[in-house]
This record gives C-alpha cells, structure tokens and sequence, in this order.
C-alpha cells in the first residue's frame, strides 16, 4: 500500500510531466520547479502563471509560494531569461522527502 505523501508526490510529479515543468529541489519543506518559457513572449509567461502546479503542493505549515510570477519583479526575469521558476515552503515534509527521490 503506498503512502497518502507517496501518492501525493507521485501525482504532483506526473502533473509537471505532463505540463512540460521540472523538478528542481525537494528539501526540508520547500519545494521548486521551473519551466523554460520563451524569452520575451508575453504569451509563453502568462501561459507558465496560469498553470503553474506549485499550488496544487498542500502547506502543512506555515510557508509561502515565491518566484518569477507575474506579481513581483521576478517576472521581468523569467521574460528576459526564459526560465519561469516558483519556490513553495511549508509543504509537508514527508510530501517533500517524496518528492526527493524523484529527482
């Protein structure tokens, strides 16, 4: 039987799969992911920020969800860079040591 955080991380992973983001780093409580946008399209951005599964990752802590989102200046680095990447913390531990070996 597999776990409810194995299930979790399985489901989550297979999402960024089948969206085109990667996994970055699963450690301590945090969580990132990236998707390489094209440079300088507005389309491309808005398409990563709408559908970005950071917010599907449950907090079981208290945290919070950052990166190159359309709300800050980090924004104007994933259009320059074409990298759209988005950190989450406070995710369970057991969800992010999951997510670990999935690397």
């Amino acid at each position: 039987m597999t776990s409810k955080a194995k299930q979790t991380a399985t489901e989550f992973t297979e999402t960024l799969n089948r969206l085109g983001w990667t996994l970055e780093k699963a450690s301590g409580c945090v969580v990132t992911i990236s998707k390489r946008i094209t440079p300088n399209d507005p389309e491309s951005f808005r398409d990563a920020d709408m559908l970005c599964p950071i917010y599907d990752l449950p907090q079981t802590e208290p945290g919070s969800t950052w990166g190159t989102d359309g709300g800050s200046i980090g924004g104007h680095s994933a259009m320059m860079h074409g990298v759209y990447r988005m950190n989450r913390s406070g995710v369970s531990r057991r969800i992010v040591s999951a997510l670990s070996t999935m690397i």
